[in-house]
């Protein structure tokens, strides 16, 4: 009676990234093998990074709509309409931005006493914030583009001339606010909570009747944009640093 041998099983492995080992566009934000898979950032609500992702997608949806066409003044004219004359609608932004930067500090200082890994990255998400402002801020000397405010229309006190609306330096910081954050504490729940109150920073100045919506989308994608590219740069470094060793 012949034996019959078996024959090894030699089909290729496929090579997966499991939950908990960052692919390496998501390095430079989470740090190293903390971060989640691709499939945890295309189909989980659970990555961090996911709610930025979301507004971003959102702002850059809102730019490149047809134009001439109407529907950013459209909304920012029904917003505003609505909800300028409500007593503290001009306070909400303010003081959201206050809380946002106070966070920002707080995790800053809990990346230093924590998570000192984390903190060239968080160092350059800070510094990358105020690199946005800078550009924020010159490309309004660029466009030149009057408030919405500035027509008379609603009944509330405008910026000077000169102060100009696109784009919006409060969306700005407060979205790159959300960056800085993002990166140093890594939860989902404190980056849906730092989204949803830089949404408000936003959503307020569209409804103060000071920008129109584009202004608060650009000025978002500036706060998101520049911070991360920043970050990313400063992995890069690192990884080439290691690679000569």
């Amino acid at each position: 009676m012949s034996r019959v041998r078996s024959i090894p099983d030699v089909s290729p492995v496929r090579e997966t990234h499991p939950v908990g080992v960052s692919p390496s566009f998501l390095r430079p934000i989470l740090g190293g093998g903390t971060a989640p898979s691709v499939e945890g950032v295309l189909r989980s609500r659970l990555s961090p990074v996911l709610p930025a992702a979301v507004i971003a997608a959102l702002a850059a949806l809102v730019l490149i709509l047809p134009f001439p066409g109407s529907l950013s003044v459209v909304a920012t004219r029904s917003l505003s309409g609505t909800f300028s004359a409500i007593p503290g609608v001009a306070l909400l932004s303010e003081i959201l931005l206050v809380l946002l930067a106070v966070a920002t500090a707080g995790a800053l200082v809990h990346v230093v006493m924590r998570h000192p890994e984390r903190r060239g990255a968080a160092l350059a998400a800070a510094f990358g914030v105020g690199v946005a402002y800078a550009a924020s801020e010159g490309v309004k000397l660029l466009v030149a583009q009057p408030r919405p405010c500035s027509s008379g229309d609603l009944r509330i006190e405008c910026p000077p001339p000169g102060d100009w609306s696109f784009p919006s330096n409060h969306a700005t910081l407060a979205f790159g606010a959300v960056v800085v954050i993002i990166v140093a504490i890594q939860r989902v729940s404190v980056a849906w909570l730092a989204v949803g109150a830089a949404a408000l920073v936003a959503g307020g100045r569209v409804a103060q009747g000071v920008h129109y919506l584009h202004d608060v989308a650009a000025g978002a994608l500036l706060g998101l944009a520049i911070p991360v590219a920043l970050v990313a740069a400063i992995h890069g470094w690192k990884e080439r640093t290691r690679r000569r060793r």
